[in-house]
């Protein structure tokens, strides 16, 4: 028998412990809001954290910095790249963690996963950066973010022991309506207040693809909400990598078309510019790493 929506939602709340990475972040960005902490305060967090740790560092030694030295410590680190570099690192790096595991429930693998997330971030960065319209790094965080309740909803159906695949013919919010009784949004956002990330990017990435439905207005949705309709799911390397920003863009009707006056032509350069850094990160940041 199929387990309740009030059984997966308790199995929800169980996942937020399966991997601390996610909470260092969330308590990063807490810090960086916090006008009383300073730069040792964040340093001594991501310190707790050896993995993540041993991921900066070896971003920071990566071909995308060029450094030209070894950088043997993160506070090394923070001198050469940058604080706001580090903050970036550490948001890749608990991404990247995030998918290590393929969604076996949904029939897509982890490097589908990492690409779709890591696309959606640099083009809500962009988005958010071109229009003013909300924080670049918070939008970067959210669009890394969009999809992370598919793999809460894929932990549940392992748990409980379900055999359930998408039959290709209905997208994956109907098949998890129709199977699990919520979309992935809904156990994005139960899982990211467990891990007590900013309410702003909860609730952008809970109601977007319902944003009428929202509590309050917020143009962190409003951007999440036109990056849906400009990247719908399910793409995954082959466009990130290849495709996006060739074909024709058709925008759709929306006030955050009408509000900052796009158009498609504005909106497939973003595109072109979201895939060349997709591609620049991936080969430079993330070559021969195994997920």
């Amino acid at each position: 028998m199929k387990p309740s929506k009030k059984q997966f939602l308790e199995a929800i709340a169980k996942i937020e412990r399966f991997s601390p990475a996610p909470r260092v972040l969330s308590q990063a960005m807490r810090l960086l809001q916090n006008p009383d902490s300073d730069l040792d305060d964040i340093t001594k967090l991501i310190r707790s954290d050896a993995a993540l740790t041993g991921d900066i560092l070896r971003g920071a030694n990566s071909a995308f910095y060029s450094l030209g030295e070894k950088i043997p410590s993160l506070e090394r680190a923070i001198q050469k790249i940058g604080f706001g570099e580090c903050m970036r690192l550490l948001k890749l790096s608990v991404a990247h963690s995030m998918s290590q595991r393929d969604l076996g429930c949904y029939g897509i693998d982890g490097e589908a996963f990492w690409s779709e997330s890591l696309f959606n971030g640099i083009f809500m960065e962009t988005v958010a950066r071109e229009t003013q319209c909300a924080d670049p790094d918070t939008a970067h965080t959210t669009g890394l973010l969009r999809y992370v309740g598919r793999l809460a909803i894929n932990q549940c159906l392992v748990d409980f022991g379900i055999g359930l695949f998408p039959d290709g013919h209905t997208s994956l919010s109907e098949w998890e309506t129709e199977n699990v009784g919520f979309h992935q949004t809904e156990a994005a956002g139960h899982l990211l207040r467990a891990w007590r990330f900013p309410e702003d990017i909860c609730t952008a990435i809970q109601w977007q693809e319902d944003p009428a439905s929202a509590p309050a207005p917020e143009p962190l949705l409003d951007c999440l909400s036109f990056t849906l309709g400009v990247l719908p799911e399910g793409l995954g390397m082959e466009y990130a990598s290849s495709r996006a920003g060739t074909e024709d863009v058709e925008l759709q009707p929306c006030s955050f078309v009408d509000t900052h006056e796009l158009d498609a032509e504005q909106v497939k350069g973003w595109l072109v510019e979201t895939r060349e850094r997709f591609v620049e990160i991936n080969g430079k940041l993330y070559a021969g790493v195994k997920r």
